[in-house]
């Protein structure tokens, strides 16, 4: 058989007497959390001008997976890099380039697209 463990020689009295002392009084409120943010679309593009990186909390930017040839590939790093950005940054100027030259036919396409 097993022997109990006696400890009943421990006095637990000023142990007790310290927790009551400690946790006396009225009882504390839990502080309340910060509302996490979210931004709308014409403040995430500003935050995305301002800031360098994009994988702060609250800022959630569509992402796609794009595979690029290694010529291109090699293209974009070195451009991005002599412009001084970020091959995003890099990326997102040229689309916006292309964006610009090809509105009108942008615009058409979407209004099919609204149309059907």
């Amino acid at each position: 058989m097993a022997k109990t463990k006696d400890f009943s020689h421990i006095s637990t009295g000023r142990v007790y007497e310290k927790i009551a002392e400690a946790t006396a009084g009225e009882p504390q409120e839990k502080p309340k959390r910060a509302r996490k943010q979210t931004y709308t679309e014409e403040e995430t593009q500003e935050l995305l001008m301002t800031m360098k990186t994009v994988g702060h909390k609250g800022v959630k930017l569509p992402r796609i997976n794009v595979a690029f040839a290694p010529d291109v590939y090699n293209y974009i790093t070195i451009m991005a890099q002599v412009r001084g950005q970020t091959t995003t940054q890099f990326i997102n100027h040229v689309l916006r380039l292309n964006m610009e030259e090809n509105r009108a036919i942008y615009e058409k396409a979407i209004e099919f697209r609204n149309s059907l």
